[in-house]
């Protein structure tokens, strides 16, 4: 069974993401003090969404053709209310 190109490299970026969370866990435990663990967290914070974003827009650009601008706009919309609630809501 061949891969496709864009599947794998959205599962390499999440791998990448799930290393660096790893790395930090292993950071945090060496470290071994609250206020450098929330430091370390606080990097984690700008690490998460932007691999979310970036695997998102590599999946969609990759079915783009196949989607309605309409269904590309609802898309869109959520990831910008997952912002909202991550930054903005309190």
């Amino acid at each position: 069974m061949k891969i496709d190109a864009t599947v794998w490299t959205m599962a390499s970026l999440r791998f990448l993401s799930a290393a660096i969370e790893l790395c930090a866990a292993i950071v945090m435990l060496s470290l071994n003090d609250v206020k450098k663990a929330i430091a370390v967290n606080t990097l984690l914070a700008v690490v998460g969404p932007t691999i979310f974003l970036v695997v998102m827009m590599i999946g969609l650009v990759a079915v783009a053709n196949e989607l309605s601008l309409f269904k590309l706009v609802w898309i869109g919309a959520g990831v910008i209310c997952i912002f909202i609630g991550i930054y903005v809501v309190k």
